[in-house]
């Protein structure tokens, strides 16, 4: 399909002038097809799309700004087929009519993803209520590729309203859909500017979530395809490979970082570069988070499987505190509903630190914010740097817990190397015997220590 769009004319005329053009070449015989394809779900240009000339069976790829072209076309009738990850999600397919290419000029074809209301107008048939917007895709095995039928999706997000009559209220939202014979879900009735986490499920087996948002429009539609491994989520090894490079603002050069696979126990620390590579981790649909002292926490999502190793960029910006509003307070409240942290504060089982007693601490190590803590005590290492023991316990060692993940640290005190006082919303504290089931590691009598930064407790 030639798909009508705005501007279709001085988009050709671009093409024409950047392209060379068979009738401005010397008389060959032969035609020459160019075009551009055009994103219309997220704007812009689709690029690296693949795209397929039948029936001459060729293949070229769109360039970063949509363009491609076909030289030496013997004269005949064609099509054009379009191919690309967005399009598999979404459901969509995009080829052109039968036209005719002659000889010794150029054929200009314009091709575009049909408008977001088209897709949920399409996609979307069963009227639920809410929004006009949707998220689209497949969840499928990481290893076979093979889709994977049953799988519970779910997007959540939290609406914040502020009115007169009842005052601040927190309404949290979760749509579900679970996937058919192809591995496809649909969460529709989702409304614009949303900012929500996305996750599969199916049985033992969880992907990490992963964060989506929609933008302002009338009707926004994204696609998203995720990998769903058939292993139980506590598997906590594989045969993935993920490489990647830390880039701090400023450039600082001859500084390590601390990069996580979320949800596991696996941390590497990169070179002076700035590099890394994790190995033997888990197939599915995962976070790789990276922290470094004074910096924010940046995460990147990754589809890992043993076939191919995957490569990331993490940018982290420089750490810049500021002051909280009321609203991000009440967020925040709610966020620390939401992980248990309220309920365990009034099971009374341990020692708590919430966001209002450590903002006023302005501690810029996380050991400053634990020298109160009764139990606890901050010695100096070798090269000064603080590390927090636990003289109570018959081994005075800590466990370390990061926003519900084991932070294991490398040498004693590293947790103050990769993060900052100031990104620590709250705290708790168990001594030896009195943790939680779920913050237990059997055997090692060490004292507990969750942390829970502004990366998890938004606000």
């Amino acid at each position: 399909m030639r798909d009508s769009i705005s501007g279709i004319g001085s988009i050709a005329l671009a093409l024409l002038i950047a392209l060379p053009l068979g009738a401005q070449s010397p008389k060959t015989g032969q035609a020459q097809i160019v075009g551009v394809v055009l994103d219309s779900v997220n704007g812009g240009f689709l690029r690296d799309a693949s795209i397929l000339l039948e029936p001459a069976r060729r293949t070229t790829q769109a360039d970063s700004t949509g363009r491609f072209s076909f030289d030496s076309v013997p004269p005949g009738t064609y099509q054009l087929g379009v191919f690309h990850p967005v399009l598999d999600a979404l459901d969509v397919a995009i080829a052109t009519k039968p036209f005719q290419a002659a000889a010794d000029s150029a054929t200009v074809v314009i091709l575009a993803v049909p408008s977001p209301a088209t897709i949920v107008k399409g996609r979307c048939t069963d009227k639920r209520t809410g929004g006009s917007s949707a998220i689209l895709g497949h969840v499928s095995d990481p290893e076979t590729l093979e889709p994977v039928v049953g799988a519970e999706v779910s997007v959540a997000w939290t609406e914040i309203e502020i009115s007169r009559s009842a005052g601040m209220r927190n309404t949290p939202h979760v749509v579900y859909d679970t996937t058919d014979s192809n591995g496809a879900y649909r969460l529709c009735g989702l409304p614009s500017a949303l900012e929500a986490n996305l996750k599969a499920r199916r049985g033992g087996a969880v992907t990490s979530e992963i964060p989506v948002s929609l933008g302002n429009r009338p009707v926004e539609v994204q696609g998203r395809s995720l990998l769903l491994s058939n292993a139980d989520s506590t598997t906590r090894s594989g045969n993935a490979i993920v490489s990647g490079i830390v880039q701090l603002e400023g450039n600082p050069s001859n500084m390590v970082s601390r990069v996580e696979l979320e949800g596991t126990d696996i941390a590497v620390v990169t070179n002076e570069k700035g590099e890394f590579t994790m190995r033997n981790l888990p197939s599915g649909t995962h976070n790789v988070l990276a922290r470094h002292l004074g910096f924010v926490v940046q995460s990147a999502t990754v589809d890992l499987n043993s076939r191919e190793p995957q490569h990331v960029t993490l940018k982290l910006p420089r750490y810049v505190p500021v002051m909280d509003p009321v609203l991000v307070t009440a967020r925040r409240n709610v966020e620390l509903d939401k992980i248990g942290f309220n309920m365990r504060k009034k099971g009374g089982t341990g020692y708590f630190l919430d966001a209002d007693r450590i903002s006023k601490m302005h501690a810029f190590y996380v050991a400053d914010i634990l020298r109160m803590v009764p139990g606890l005590r901050v010695v100096s290492g070798p090269r000064g740097e603080p590390i927090v023991t636990s003289p109570r316990d018959v081994h005075p060692c800590v466990d370390y817990w990061v926003d519900d993940v084991p932070f294991h640290e490398i040498d004693p005190g590293d947790v103050n190397n990769f993060i900052s006082g100031g990104e620590i919303v709250a705290a708790e504290v168990y001594q030896s015997g009195f943790a939680p089931a779920q913050y237990t590691r059997p055997g090692t009598g060490c004292t507990t220590i969750v942390l829970w930064t502004r990366f998890r407790i938004r606000g």
